[in-house]
């Protein structure tokens, strides 16, 4: 022993220990002490918690489209429930129809007029 061997910290009786660690054992060593496996447990924690998050954020956007698919095609039934009343107000006997109760005339002589010449008034 010499005089500073405390702050030599070496081991006299097994001089194979004096050896310097390197890096892989630096980092091997800093997980196995308790602050290593409280860090290693929190990143678990973390990791588990952002992994329920997005699993939930994931559910509730396919609940919501699934509620605007059904909108979709409540509209599309709507729309073309629509479309068949606009075909039937169109259609020729409905006309008639209104025409008959409006107490319209129908026409027997239809007179066409055909202008004389190429002469258009101008102001």
């Amino acid at each position: 022993m010499g005089r500073f061997w405390r702050r030599e910290k070496s081991n006299h009786h097994f001089p194979e220990l004096n050896r310097k660690k390197g890096a892989g054992s630096m980092a091997v060593c800093f997980f196995c002490g308790v602050k290593g496996t409280m860090l290693v447990v929190g990143i678990t924690a973390l990791v588990g918690v952002a992994y329920l998050m997005q699993t939930n954020i994931t559910a509730t956007k396919g609940y919501q489209i699934h509620d605007l698919q059904r909108q979709v095609a409540d509209l599309q039934e709507s729309n073309t429930k629509l479309n068949l009343t606009y075909i039937k107000l169109q259609s020729m006997a409905n006309i008639v129809n209104g025409a008959s109760k409006s107490d319209l005339v129908p026409i027997s002589k239809v007179e066409v007029i055909s202008p004389v010449g190429n002469a258009v008034a101008m102001r």
